[in-house]
């Protein structure tokens, strides 16, 4: 699939690439996946109240994990470890840049299994430094 026909849903940052050692570019999702996704998560994704788009759109500007996908995939997580279900999407390099290939929410217990690549580091501002005893 061509990117010209897909839609750009966003970036893999050189700083987390980096920290990964996978390749720092743009997110596509093509119009084949985009239809994988509403055809065959359309329960989980109308639970939610979400589009295909927007499940992933969400996905990337809000993970915390990257976890190994499978052979050389990788998953952007938005993990809650105190919630049985994750939001997650499997992405493949393809050329230039990474492609979606799906998105759904998943089991804790899946997530759990693949081996922790990055974790997004906690921070406090200084309001919440005030905040602290």
């Amino acid at each position: 699939m061509s990117k010209t026909e897909s839609i750009k849903v966003g970036r893999l940052k050189l700083t987390i690439a980096r920290k990964i050692k996978r390749k720092c570019a743009d997110i596509y999702l093509s119009p084949n996946y985009r239809r994988h996704i509403e055809r065959r998560h359309k329960k989980e994704l109308n639970s939610l109240g979400l589009s295909a788009i927007d499940f992933v759109t969400i996905v990337i500007n809000g993970f915390n994990q990257i976890r190994e996908g499978t052979n050389d995939s990788i998953l952007l997580v938005i993990f809650n470890g105190d919630l049985n279900y994750t939001a997650g999407i499997d992405l493949c390099l393809s050329g230039d840049h990474w492609e979606v290939k799906t998105a759904e929410p998943r089991k804790r217990e899946d997530i759990e299994k693949r081996k922790l690549l990055w974790e997004k580091q906690h921070t406090f501002s200084a309001n919440h430094r005030r905040s602290l005893p």
